[in-house]
């Protein structure tokens, strides 16, 4: 139960981050939509270079999401896996630990 709780908490964080990032990037590009009737060579290459770079940040975003998704994917397949194909050494384990932290937790 406490590993699904902190998952809950991480898949929380990385939505809120992603949410925050995105925020971010639309406020980026109304910043250059904005900046758009001003002319003159110099405000032109900023704007230029600022929608390259954020060109590709946005790229890079979406290539960490997925290797991100793709290795939980991954991991939670083979935890899966590993649960399904060894459930009495599973179920041992979790009651050894369950005892370590009863004793931990008592002798406070």
């Amino acid at each position: 139960m406490q590993t699904h709780i902190r998952t809950d908490r991480v898949l929380r964080a990385k939505n809120q981050m992603a949410s925050d990032f995105g925020a971010l990037v639309s406020d980026a590009e109304e910043l250059l939509e904005s900046t758009a009737k001003y002319s003159g060579e110099s405000v032109n290459a900023a704007r230029a270079n600022f929608r390259d770079t954020l060109d590709q940040v946005k790229g890079r975003l979406a290539d960490a999401r997925g290797a991100a998704v793709g290795k939980w994917n991954q991991a939670a397949a083979a935890t899966d896996g590993y649960v399904h194909d060894n459930r009495w050494k599973t179920v041992g384990v979790a009651a050894v630990l369950s005892l370590i932290v009863g004793v931990l937790l008592h002798r406070r």
